[in-house]
């Protein structure tokens, strides 16, 4: 078994670099859906929230990435970002699917105020939710100049 401090012979370096700028990629839609989400638009089922490591992203990097990538600097900078990303993900998923608020929340108000205050809280953890990737997106970058910067 490798040493994860220890990279294998087989690395290519610009096949890693491509996984990562593929998880950037996929990312960035994944941050669509969730302002599209907050807009009103119903998202499909494979666009639900997951646990950051269920997600093809999160699969790699707890796996093979970090076999491949754990002992550089930059690597560990990613995991709470994304970690983080996740779960407020889930917390506007929530909010949207009308959880969270208490059954006398709801009787005191109107449908239409519980729909916009409903919206209202979603678009503040939206702002939460793109600061967080625009961090995630910044270490990733980190990781891969890092990764141009060392032999593989």
């Amino acid at each position: 078994m490798p040493n994860v401090k220890t990279l294998p012979q087989t690395i290519n370096k610009s096949a890693v670099l491509a996984q990562i700028r593929a998880a950037k990629s996929a990312h960035m839609r994944w941050r669509a859906y969730a302002q599209a989400m907050i807009s009103g638009v119903e998202i499909s089922g494979d666009k639900l929230p997951v646990k950051h490591m269920d997600c093809s992203f999160g699969k790699w990097y707890y796996g093979r990435g970090q076999v491949i990538l754990g002992h550089l600097a930059s690597y560990d900078a990613i995991a709470a970002p994304h970690e983080m990303l996740h779960a407020v993900y889930e917390r506007i998923y929530q909010i949207l699917q009308g959880n969270g608020q208490g059954a006398l929340h709801k009787l005191l108000r109107s449908k239409k105020t519980l729909e916009t205050e409903k919206y209202a809280q979603a678009r503040e953890h939206l702002e939460e939710l793109i600061g967080v990737s625009d961090t995630l997106l910044k270490a990733m970058e980190m990781l891969e100049q890092e990764i141009r910067d060392t032999a593989l």
